[in-house]
């Protein structure tokens, strides 16, 4: 089994189930920033990270088995910074916002809209784009949004 090095920068397209081509960019690992595109042939690099950004979430290594490295372009300033994510404890449901390494208490309202701080695997990737592009919620992104406590 060959092992997949990624670095910051390379962008990747991921075959959709419908023979079309969605796009993502590495960014500081294991973070992504997905594009809000798909296409019946691949574009370059260049033109994949010209799209809107559909979501940025960390994607789990084993994902990258059947995506098709494009080539590496640098990260655009927006990208290139951190993005606030959030946590819940699952014993006792308290929130905390994560970035940079540092985690801080936060209200439901304060984690409100922020991403899940976990890890996706390929085919709830797939899933997620899936529904993005036809316009509809994501089974994952609900199940991983912040339950009020109590």
């Amino acid at each position: 089994m060959s092992r997949t090095i990624v670095k910051p920068g390379d962008v990747y397209s991921v075959p959709l189930e419908d023979g079309r081509y969605s796009y993502a960019q590495a960014l500081e690992s294991p973070e992504f920033a997905f594009f809000d595109v798909a296409t019946e042939t691949e574009l370059t690099a260049e033109e994949a990270i010209s799209h809107p950004l559909m979501f940025r979430i960390w994607v789990h290594k084993s994902s990258l088995k059947t995506w098709n490295k494009l080539g590496k372009v640098p990260i655009s300033e927006q990208l290139s910074k951190q993005v606030p994510r959030f946590k819940q404890n699952a014993l006792n449901g308290k929130l905390s916002i994560y970035i940079n390494g540092q985690e801080t208490p936060a209200s439901l309202d304060e984690v409100r809209g922020l991403e899940c701080a976990a890890v996706w695997e390929g085919s709830h990737i797939l899933s997620r784009i899936r529904d993005h592009l036809a316009g509809q919620e994501n089974l994952w992104v609900s199940s991983m949004q912040p339950k009020q406590k109590g």
